[in-house]
């Protein structure tokens, strides 16, 4: 058996990378999946976990299904603590119940959100077997270059992409630049309050170009003229098959380590338009699929150039559809089992 445990605080990228990692390990290795939840599992997940696959909440205070796993894939998040000897032993503030670590035969810490936790791992190594996954490159050198992972840096590590199953996105080639959009949850960071200026912009000078939104927070939303549908009240298949092409226009500081939503959008073949920080050059290639950009001038220069070169956008279709290839849950649980 193998067992992925996380927070599963609300139902994200993060928590659908889990359900996705447990279900690809079901059906596409001979090992049983196992999801162990520190707490609460939200029901909005449990409709797409696999059946076979044991959901465990609160599984802190059942530490058999720890000890009986051949691996532990500990998927942190922004969980800090997850790193920590105490927190094993029950001495944080997010529980008191101890867990017998020395009998965990294996354990790899995924690190999607922070890496800067990783440095503590070295506590934990003294009574198990420990690896470390980075979703991006940046986080992956980082562990090389800074002094204060010094007594990690001997431990295995390695780069693995999200998951994403190819079956529940709708892939095709597009061949025109008309609808421009973007989904994401309603959290603050992920919307820049630019949006507004940027449509303007470009539809002022474009009038056919259109903008269709899912999840836009309200405070962005109403200063749009485009479609801006409510969060979950599309499917991500149908929202993304609705769209030439996919515009990640965060606040300008967000780093997304490794974003799900860029992930999804390259396996439904949309040439990708998107803020260049974190781990997002690991998944878009300059003017291969899509075209990175720091700053606001960047992304009203991209979708002028996409607009004005028609032609670019089947080429760069094509390289989203070929690089996504690399993220389809079956190559990433191949990755995976070749670290366990």
């Amino acid at each position: 058996m193998i067992a992925i445990f996380s927070k599963f605080d609300m139902a994200g990228g993060s928590e659908r990378r889990c359900v996705e990692l447990a279900n690809g390990i079901q059906r596409h290795t001979v090992h049983r999946a196992c999801i162990l939840a520190e707490k609460d599992f939200p029901e909005s997940l449990t409709a797409l976990v696999d059946e076979g696959i044991t959901v465990v909440p609160h599984a802190l205070l059942k530490p058999s299904h720890f000890v009986e796993a051949a691996c532990v894939i500990v998927v942190n998040t922004d969980c800090r603590e997850f790193s920590t000897l105490d927190y094993w032993n029950g001495k944080s503030h997010r529980h008191s119940t101890p867990m017998p670590i020395v009998g965990i035969k294996k354990m790899l810490f995924l690190y999607n959100f922070l890496v800067s936790p990783a440095q503590h791992l070295c506590e934990i190594a003294k009574f198990t077997d420990v690896g470390i996954i980075t979703t991006n490159r940046k986080f992956f050198d980082e562990i090389t270059k800074q002094d204060r992972y010094a007594a990690v840096r001997s431990l295995p590590r390695y780069i693995l992409g999200s998951p994403i199953d190819p079956g529940t996105i709708n892939a095709r080639v597009r061949t025109q630049a008309k609808i421009f959009g973007c989904h994401s949850k309603r959290l603050g960071s992920k919307w820049n309050p630019d949006w507004p200026k940027l449509e303007k912009t470009i539809t002022g000078r474009y009038p056919s170009a259109k903008f269709h939104f899912m999840g836009m927070k309200d405070a962005v939303a109403k200063g749009m003229n485009g479609v801006c549908l409510k969060e979950n009240e599309n499917t991500v298949s149908d929202f993304l098959d609705s769209l030439d092409v996919f515009v990640f226009f965060p606040e300008y500081k967000r780093e997304e380590p490794w974003a799900r939503v860029i992930a999804e959008a390259m396996v439904a073949g949309l040439p990708i338009v998107a803020l260049d920080r974190g781990g997002t050059s690991d998944q878009v290639l300059k003017y291969n699929n899509g075209i990175l950009c720091r700053k606001f001038d960047d992304y009203h220069k991209a979708l002028v150039y996409l607009l004005e070169h028609p032609a670019v956008i089947e080429t760069m279709s094509r390289n989203s559809i070929r690089i996504s290839q690399e993220f389809h849950t079956e190559n990433v649980i191949k990755k995976l089992m070749e670290m366990i």
